[in-house]
């Protein structure tokens, strides 16, 4: 695992942890809902890394194998199914609960994966880093872990949505040759985009209204989504997954800091405790040294 890439993780994670607040926005001062906002962040991300690509000369459709466009299907397929589910979970058992499930479970489903199919277990230094994560992720997440009438309904879509975290990273351990991340990033998102339109009729269409909704969408495609996807994707070069899912534990702190910060959230002492044992658990983690063989 090279520091490097470790740190291409950390940092998809930390962007990841805008998206909470950039996509608030949006719904919120844009009358957006969630499968609208889900849609417009793949089309604005895919699109704008496209039109990079073709910029830069860089897209080479035409060279595009069978086994580039069925990675490029699988990521994208994954990634609109993981929208979908996660805001669906959200909306029946809250942000709190949802986040705690969907994402604090991804790393146990990566982990059981590699068990059962390569007969790989996570060290002790991952699963301490692990069970320090969930943790603090729970302490993090605590004051607002909302159970309504829903809530079982919603867990149900939140663990579903950590399996399907768990397939994207899982499906882009190993590189397609000649694909990389840019490429497969914009292509993905691109067609997931037009995945999610007819999910987002159905439960909700609607088209930022105004200058300031559009920027909010644009900074949640570009910075919270391409951006945070093409680091992730690239760092898994020779960031295990197992290792990759417990580091986007940061997500959710990133994102309390920023609700503290801009919208005057409280953050109690026992949500500071979680914060510093989530930061813990990603500095345990972190490459002893530089090596390509990968951390399981």
């Amino acid at each position: 695992m090279r520091t490097r890439d470790f740190l291409l993780v950390v940092v998809a994670a930390t962007l990841w942890g805008t998206g909470g607040v950039l996509g608030t926005l949006l719904a919120d001062g844009g009358a957006v809902p969630a499968a609208s906002v889900a849609m417009w962040r793949m089309v604005i991300a895919g699109g704008a890394l496209t039109l990079w690509l073709g910029a830069t000369q860089s897209l080479h459709l035409r060279t595009l194998t069978a086994p580039m466009w069925r990675r490029i299907l699988a990521t994208a397929g994954l990634v609109a199914v993981f929208e979908v589910l996660y805001f669906s979970s959200i909306e029946l058992a809250g942000v709190g609960l949802a986040t705690l499930v969907a994402i604090g479970s991804a790393p146990a489903w990566v982990a059981s994966w590699d068990w059962w199919r390569h007969g790989d277990r996570p060290s002790r230094r991952g699963i301490l880093a692990l069970l320090m994560a969930l943790a603090g992720l729970a302490a993090l997440l605590g004051s607002s872990l909302d159970a309504g009438d829903r809530a079982l309904e919603g867990v149900a879509l939140a663990i579903a949505t950590g399996v399907v975290f768990a397939g994207v990273t899982v499906v882009n351990r190993t590189p397609v040759g000649g694909l990389g991340a840019p490429r497969l990033t914009a292509l993905a998102f691109s067609v997931g985009g037009v995945m999610l339109a007819p999910a987002a009729v159905v439960l909700g269409w609607a088209v930022p209204a105004g200058t300031v909704p559009w920027i909010y969408a644009v900074a949640l495609g570009v910075a919270a989504t391409a951006l945070a996807y093409l680091a992730y994707l690239s760092g898994l070069r020779t960031v295990p997954p197992f290792v990759a899912t417990v580091v986007a534990l940061l997500e959710p702190l990133v994102a309390a800091a920023l609700g503290a910060l801009l919208f005057a959230e409280r953050i109690g002492p026992w949500a500071l405790l979680g914060g510093a044992a989530l930061a813990s658990a990603v500095v345990l983690l972190r490459p002893q040294r530089d090596e390509p063989a990968s951390l399981h």
